[in-house]
């Protein structure tokens, strides 16, 4: 069950008191967790985090995408894990209010892409977005081009749901 106090921390937001939420519960892939809410009853601020309660060992995932059907594979990526696409230059390191993710392998190409316009480079390097652009859009419109991604996940919990990937515990 829920558990809601009243906090003396003030709202970044308007500045009145937040409450505080926790809760435990079991959820797939993570098993055992606890979610912190602190809310502003004010202004309706929010901001949640997700917390494993059970550790695994360190695990890296690696799995090459050589085909079609492959963009369909299912990936979680615990909130404390990095995705790595080496062909590509690429590494997404979790941010501070990582919460993790259920995707596919389509669905990082297409965030990677959709996030590529953001990057504000040197003339010498736009090339090589535009280049890497191109190759993503490719890939997804159905072009062969084969890369490896990895999961590099120091709470273990990460999967890709493949019988081709391959886990490699950390020592």
């Amino acid at each position: 069950m829920p558990v809601e106090f009243k906090t003396e921390t003030p709202c970044p937001s308007c500045g009145k008191d937040l409450y505080f939420i926790f809760y435990r519960t079991t959820i797939s892939y993570e098993n055992a967790i606890e979610i912190e809410t602190y809310f502003c009853k004010n202004c309706l601020y929010k901001s949640t985090r997700t917390i494993p309660l059970d550790l695994l060992e360190e695990k890296k995932i690696s799995f090459l995408v050589s085909k079609r059907d492959d963009l369909r594979t299912i990936l979680y990526r615990s909130q404390e894990a990095r995705l790595e696409l080496p062909e590509f230059g690429i590494t997404i390191d979790p941010g501070e209010n990582s919460q993790g993710s259920i995707t596919t392998v389509e669905g990082v190409l297409q965030d990677i892409l959709d996030k590529l316009d953001l990057f504000v480079t040197p003339d010498d390097e736009y090339e090589k977005l535009d280049l890497l652009r191109g190759t993503i859009k490719g890939i997804l419109a159905g072009d062969n081009h084969a890369f490896t991604i990895i999961v590099d996940d120091p709470l273990g919990k990460s999967k890709i749901a493949s019988s081709r990937a391959v886990e490699e515990k950390h020592p």
